[in-house]
């Protein structure tokens, strides 16, 4: 954006490197409408830079997945420089400098990729205007010095933990800080930072990411930068302070010339009218041109400009003039001013205590509010209205960073919901804590109802063994994990079903298939109503079938050392034994008892002859074959008395 006080390109980064050569700047093809990487669709442009073009996109699987404002901000490399590595290099050390911090006040990294010739980093969205703007609209009277604190002190605080973190912007001006729609300030553009020489002096150097990639802006650049000495707080401070003149002024406190062209003979630093002489002075402190003669540290200059002058000056005034009116005599006025010395001692080591607290990063005053609470009510409520936005923005940044569960799928709502309950004890009226819980809560209750249809859904197509994300022992942990106090139960339908493949298993026997009925029974239906009798039979089967499963495969494998699991077996054969024996007691007929017989010696050779149960089988068939001889001999069928004697006895000389 032109700026009507100059027409150099002393507001423009400039890149600098050896053996570097920058193409004439040419914006990228029109890109709306294209797709990155199948998911990042691009709607509009919303800005550009020397090297990059930034772009407000649809983020598809965002939408997919229900989230109601899906957009995200993307910086695409232009096509000029797509095939310069230098380039990409500014790109990726961009994105990898901004995701190592973590802080409110600068702006979030998702990623940074490439999708065929483009390159591009994926920012957060954000929604409101960048500092230049808000400088232009402000013009020609510039902002109140509290307007102007409020912005200020959002700055200070990232560049402060920037600086923790051992990295100094290098290129910190208007147009690469974001004030949104909320009043939260929002750093971007640490493509060019650097770090400082924190490093362990006996760690491993990485040579390959040393770039040697330099960049600033002129009009910002401290005289150090420009004469390309090595890089430290001061030179962040140096464009911090440029800034927060223009914000007081609307106007360059050195009119856009660069920091080695100034000739202090004939630009002199002029006092903004929105700030008092003793918050100039400490401003100055900030401009000075020379290294030697400015303020160090980010947070010492902040201090110094939000140091409240009027109320000591009016403390300091009211005990005066009441050590005037007061004196009577010399004893009484001796006294008096003993006495209000120790008052004006003790207000102001309270103004100095609270001139602590209006500092501090809003996180950190997030922390110590109780306590403030319990020795100072009033100014802790004070505290609380005054920084209301920013301490509200911090309750939303620690619910977007709250845990999350079932291998990072879903939030932690308990976590999400102590964070809103200690929100909302806080600011009770707040419409977007109630918001943000409304959203919590529907998210939370959209994904159960997800989570339960789709496990209705498996069970009532019997796909019991689903794997991954859609089986149902997942489905399960992912709803307890959700509503841990709730149990799931299965539709009429999904038991029925249920039931029906159990019996058919059990019939077939089919081992393998048991297994896992079973434990899909003891998953799903163990609370069901009339599934009792099944469950309780299906783990009284469990160690049966396992038994049988393992005979199964050694029988396989090894059929001569395989033993057979006999009481797990007559676990498992009973209700079949039981339902022969029924048979053979109602028999009534010759072909009927010979039908029998020759079941239960089919049945037989699946087992040992030594299996009890069979055996106790087959001596009922002997005993029972003996008794209806008799009864063919009375009517003189001797011929089929027989041979059901001469079977009977063939039996029991088997057994």
């Amino acid at each position: 954006m032109k700026n009507s006080e100059h027409s150099s390109n002393d507001d423009k980064t400039i890149i600098t490197k050896k053996n570097i050569i920058t193409p004439k700047n040419i914006s990228n093809s029109n890109l709306i409408n294209k797709c990155f990487n199948e998911r990042y669709l691009i709607e509009s442009q919303i800005g550009t830079g020397g090297m990059s073009d930034v772009y407000r996109a649809v983020d598809l699987h965002l939408k997919q997945a229900g989230v109601t404002e899906p957009f995200v901000a993307i910086k695409v490399l232009q096509t000029q420089f797509s095939d310069m590595p230098d380039a990409q290099q500014i790109l990726i050390n961009e994105a990898l400098q901004t995701q190592k911090l973590s802080h409110p006040n600068i702006i979030r990294v998702y990623d940074v990729n490439s999708d065929g010739d483009y390159h591009f980093m994926v920012m957060e969205w954000l929604d409101g205007e960048s500092l230049d703007q808000v400088v232009n609209s402000s013009k020609p009277l510039g902002i109140s010095f509290e307007k102007t604190k409020t912005i200020i002190t959002q700055i200070a605080s990232a560049l402060s933990y920037a600086h923790q973190e051992g990295l100094i912007h290098t290129d910190l001006k208007p147009s690469n800080i974001f004030l949104t729609r909320s009043g939260n300030i929002k750093i971007f553009d640490f493509g060019v930072a650097r770090s400082l020489n924190l490093e362990d002096e006996y760690a491993i150097q990485d040579n390959a990411s040393n770039t040697g990639l330099n960049g600033h802006t002129p009009a910002y650049a401290s005289l150090e930068q420009l004469n390309e000495e090595t890089t430290c707080e001061q030179d962040d401070i140096f464009a911090f302070s440029c800034i927060i003149y223009e914000l007081l002024s609307s106007k360059h406190p050195y009119n856009r010339i660069a920091a080695n062209k100034v000739n202090l003979q004939t630009s002199k630093l002029v006092k903004p009218k929105n700030i008092s002489l003793y918050h100039w002075s400490s401003l100055k402190k900030g401009l000075a041109l020379k290294k030697a003669d400015r303020i160090e540290k980010v947070d010492e200059l902040i201090s110094m400009l939000s140091k409240r002058l009027f109320p000591k000056l009016t403390i300091t005034f009211a005990i005066i003039a009441v050590s005037v009116l007061a004196g009577k005599t010399y004893y009484q006025q001796h006294e008096n001013i003993k006495l209000l010395t120790n008052e004006l001692q003790i207000n102001n080591q309270q103004a100095i205590e609270v001139d602590s607290l209006l500092v501090l990063d809003a996180s950190e005053l997030l922390t110590k509010i109780d306590q403030i609470k319990l020795e100072n009510n009033l100014i802790a409520q004070a505290l609380l209205r005054q920084r209301q936005q920013e301490l509200i923005s911090v309750f939303e940044q620690k619910i977007e960073d709250a845990p999350t569960v079932g291998h990072g799928k879903y939030k932690n709502h308990a976590a999400v919901n102590k964070i809103l309950k200690q929100g909302l004890e806080y600011y009770p009226d707040s419409l977007r804590l109630q918001e943000i819980q409304e959203q919590q809560e529907t998210s939370r209750q959209a994904i159960i109802t997800a989570l339960i249809e789709k496990l209705d859904r498996l069970l009532i197509q019997g796909r019991y063994d689903e794997i991954g994300d859609n089986s149902v022992t997942t489905l399960l942990s992912d709803l307890s994990l959700l509503i841990p106090n709730e149990q799931y139960i299965a539709t009429s339908e999904a038991f029925n079903l249920f039931e029906k493949k159990f019996n058919t298993a059990l019939t077939n026997k089919n081992y393998n298939e048991l297994n896992e009925l079973i434990k899909t029974g003891e998953l799903v239906f163990y609370n069901y109503k009339g599934a009792k009798e099944i469950i309780a039979f299906s783990k009284q089967m469990t160690s049966a079938v396992s038994e049988l499963s393992k005979y199964a495969e050694d029988v396989k494998n090894s059929p001569d050392k395989a033993i057979f699991p006999k009481a797990s077996a007559a676990i498992f054969y009973k209700k079949d034994i039981e339902s022969l024996e029924k048979q053979l007691s109602e028999a009534r007929s010759f072909n009927t008892y010979i039908a029998i017989d020759k079941k239960i010696a089919q049945f037989a050779k699946q087992f040992p002859v030594n299996f009890e149960p069979l055996v106790a089988l087959q001596r009922q068939v002997a005993s029972n074959l003996f008794t209806y001889a008799n009864k063919l001999m009375e009517i003189k069928s001797f011929t089929k008395a027989k041979f059901l004697i001469k079977r009977g006895n063939t039996l029991l000389r088997d057994l």
